[in-house]
């Protein structure tokens, strides 16, 4: 095949582990109401709020964190790649 199975796996539990942790976050975002949160977004809700967000620049670290994971699944993928360690 094109892809190594291995590869394939560890793509496939990563993202569906994404996408869980999206829903429930745009579920608990239009339910629960952080008053922290709710003084940078102005009490908005799910799509008004990424908007908001964008406008204020605090994307920016968003990016920043989710690039500072990417790189030790990086290192994951690798050692699965390997055989070091079993996908997931």
């Amino acid at each position: 095949s094109l892809f190594d199975v291995k590869f394939l796996q560890e793509a496939e539990i990563k993202h569906c582990r994404v996408a869980m942790l999206a829903v429930a976050g745009s579920i608990v975002q239009d339910l629960v109401q952080d008053p922290s949160y709710a003084k940078i977004t102005g009490g908005s809700k799910l799509t008004a709020a990424h908007d908001k967000l964008i406008s204020t620049g605090t994307m920016g670290q968003i990016l920043f964190w989710v690039s500072f994971a990417e790189v030790f699944g990086t290192i994951a993928l690798f050692e699965t790649l390997e055989g070091k360690r079993a996908p997931g």
